[in-house]
């Protein structure tokens, strides 16, 4: 008998781990990967497109401002600027050494060009590996990202595996989507399931974070009509809250 209530508690228990998979997989998961993103959005073609292989999910908020009061924000990205205007708590479990600038400064400003580096934890973790460099940029329009690996690949004329990016699409002459697009090719079976459970979730509610973050700076930065620039607070910007 007591074999018996085991057997049923253990198979109820592989029934609720399969039914949440499913879920996650199936109503979850696609509403995560392309979040915020209509199917006009998702369906542009977009500078990454042609740098690499690799299968593209995208999210995207769409934003009260123009390309040109977006851009300065996307241009001083970096653990070494301004960050990445996500939770630095959560970065920092990961030994990003990150802190995050939320106004513009003049010093953080200087131009991006191909080939530049664009860190993404400090120096001195990760063995100095923590870093992107940058495989495609417009100003004002696409800031394209890949590994050290990837961009050896497109100096020899062949595609990147993977990369992340930034592109600026007007919707009207005041409204803009800042898109965030993130390609992967398929790797090894057992890299797969890592990035299955142990990255998409965490890199969904980083980016996430972000892109809202992003829209709020542009929104309350705006010029007012006297020219004077509201100031920006961030009182109720509470890093703890995940979802909202």
């Amino acid at each position: 008998m007591k074999r018996f209530v085991a057997s049923r508690k253990l198979w109820l228990l592989i029934t609720m781990v399969v039914v949440l998979l499913l879920w996650h997989h199936f109503i979850i998961r696609p509403a995560m990967l392309d979040w915020g993103s209509p199917p006009t959005i998702q369906h542009l073609s977009l500078a990454g497109d042609a740098l690499t292989t690799g299968n593209r999910h995208i999210r995207a908020v769409l934003i009260d401002g123009t390309p040109d009061e977006i851009w300065p924000w996307l241009l001083q990205m970096g653990q070494d600027r301004g960050g990445f205007y996500s939770y630095e708590w959560l970065e920092n479990i990961f030994r990003a050494d990150m802190h995050n600038i939320y106004e513009l400064r003049s010093e953080l400003q200087h131009p991006r060009v191909v080939g530049d580096t664009v860190w993404l934890a400090g120096r001195h973790h990760y063995n100095g590996t923590g870093y992107q460099r940058i495989g495609a940029i417009t100003p004002h329009q696409s800031f394209v990202m890949v590994d050290e690996e990837d961009y050896t690949r497109l100096e020899h004329g062949r595609k990147a595996k993977a990369c992340w990016a930034f592109y600026l699409h007007p919707q009207s002459n005041s409204k803009t989507w800042l898109i965030a697009g993130s390609y992967q090719s398929d790797g090894s079976p057992g890299r797969n399931v890592l990035r299955y459970f142990f990255y998409e979730v965490p890199h969904f509610i980083m980016e996430r974070k972000m892109l809202r973050t992003i829209k709020r700076l542009v929104e309350q930065n705006k010029p007012i009509e006297d020219g004077v620039t509201p100031a920006i607070s961030f009182a109720d910007d509470k890093d703890h809250e995940l979802i909202k």
